[in-house]
């Protein structure tokens, strides 16, 4: 067995595993074949290592002999190679009828692998984010104003964003988005530029630079990592020409499929402008949508209540 010329690459050429010539006739395929399948027959074998090794080499033979035996297959074979064969031999349809055919299909598909491969390190998504408040109804300054009397809710905010991520690797990526806001009358807009890190199959990393309407460059730095099946926490901070803003700490769990419940810690930019949110947030995928409901907030300036 160690002498035999029968190669164990399973990308090796299927001719020099029968041993034959690549313009061999039918006939000489079969004959080769018999001789190395009644060599390599595990039957005539005793010793369990040489009985194994000769399975594998009769194994190959077979595979050798059942592609070239076979007009078609050996017509893919022949025009595409060890190495491509076996995605040709999927393009081998009623309509390709000769090796031209076949090579062009193969690159068309070919084609269509590679932009899917592209398109896929590039991830777009939107969103559109309208606030309102109901706190003046149900929490008013007096709590004895008839309900008739109390503000209904009113849009608070509303938010456009897109964000886009490019994948450098399978762990590291550049990110870029943009987000308009407009709340209590004036509005702005924020372009941001980070990149993302994978740290561990459940940590990741995310640095970035942001700007908003002229103002100095701020940059954010995020740490996430999942806690559990459903849990995940995560850590997120901003550094600007005032110092260190906005320190963010972020626990949440998935409740149900389309249920995510979060509790959120701001700590802010003072020791006094520390606020505390718990959250719900509401998704569906016919169509896209997602709506969030704040229980309550708590502040050193202010409570406020249900906010949807």
């Amino acid at each position: 067995l160690s002498a035999s010329h029968v190669c164990m690459d399973p990308h090796a050429d299927l001719y020099s595993v029968l041993g034959v010539a690549e313009e061999a006739s039918e006939d000489e395929l079969k004959r080769a074949f018999r001789r190395l399948s009644l060599a390599y027959h595990p039957d005539r074998w005793q010793a369990p290592q040489d009985k194994r090794e000769a399975g594998e080499r009769f194994l190959h033979v077979a595979r050798a002999y059942g592609v070239l035996s076979d007009e078609r297959k050996r017509m893919a074979y022949d025009e595409l190679g060890p190495r491509d064969f076996e995605q040709g031999q999927q393009l081998l349809t009623a309509e390709v009828d000769s090796a031209a055919k076949l090579r062009a299909r193969f690159e068309r598909e070919k084609r269509r692998v590679a932009e899917q491969a592209y398109h896929g390190k590039l991830r777009m998504s939107g969103s559109l984010v309208v606030g309102a408040s109901a706190s003046d109804l149900l929490a008013p300054a007096d709590p004895d104003l008839p309900l008739g009397e109390r503000l209904w809710p009113h849009i608070s905010s509303v938010s456009m964003s897109e964000d886009m991520a490019l994948a450098l690797s399978q762990r590291t990526a550049l990110t870029c988005g943009c987000q308009l806001l407009t709340k209590g009358g004036l509005g702005g807009c924020t372009l941001r530029l980070g990149f993302k890190r994978q740290l561990g199959h459940h940590a990741f990393l995310h640095a970035s630079a942001s700007g908003l309407n002229g103002s100095p460059i701020s940059a954010g730095l995020s740490a996430s990592r999942r806690l559990s099946r459903h849990s995940n926490g995560a850590v997120s901070a901003s550094l600007s020409s005032r110092g260190l803003t906005d320190v963010c700490l972020r626990a949440s769990r998935q409740l149900t499929k389309h249920t995510l419940g979060e509790a959120v810690w701001l700590v802010g930019s003072g020791g006094d402008d520390g606020s505390f949110c718990l959250r719900l947030s509401r998704t569906g995928s016919r169509p896209p949508s997602a709506s969030r409901l704040d229980l309550g907030e708590i502040s050193a300036r202010s409570r406020r209540g249900l906010t949807v």
